[in-house]
């Protein structure tokens, strides 16, 4: 038999004899205080664990306005066109447009579709022309796929200019 770390009873567990034996013992241990990290350019703090830069100096921060079509889709070679498509979602919901199919009203589930095709766009297009909120449309899966097999015709106001 061993005795208890806590109440010094005789148990079969290696350690404590029951579970409140365990909180109290474990409640005796002081917290780890939060850690705080700095940026490495301007030292600032990041205000996230394990982050090296503050949200102004990270290099990874980018203007999507100005890196043209061509960069990229250069950075990726599976699903070139995943980082635009993500931004356009991030555009259409900050918008404040209706979050539903722009043809049915459905609202229970929409994707975000550019009006005019990423692929249409010439590589020196910016990202920002490409996802201006003008050729960005809400539609349910069912209008998404009939407009990118053409069987879709928008009505005047929301077609392309």
């Amino acid at each position: 038999m061993i005795k208890c770390k806590c109440c010094n009873k005789h148990t079969n567990n290696p350690k404590f004899c029951s579970r409140s034996c365990a909180a109290k013992t474990t409640n005796k241990i002081p917290k780890r205080k939060k850690q705080i990290n700095y940026c490495s350019l301007c030292g600032k703090e990041t205000g996230f664990f394990r982050r090296k830069f503050c949200t102004n100096c990270n290099p990874m921060n980018r203007d999507w306005d100005s890196i043209t079509y061509g960069d990229a889709i250069k950075a990726r070679k599976y699903q070139k066109n995943s980082r635009i498509r993500n931004l356009s979602r991030r555009i259409y919901k900050l918008s404040g447009k209706p979050e539903c199919c722009m043809v049915c009203g459905y609202d229970k589930h929409f994707e975000v579709c550019h009006i005019k095709a990423i692929s249409s766009f010439p590589k020196t297009a910016t990202v920002g022309e490409i996802n201006n909120i003008n050729n960005l449309i809400a539609l349910c899966p069912n209008h998404h796929w009939e407009l990118d097999h053409g069987n879709l015709i928008l009505p005047v106001g929301i077609a392309p200019t």
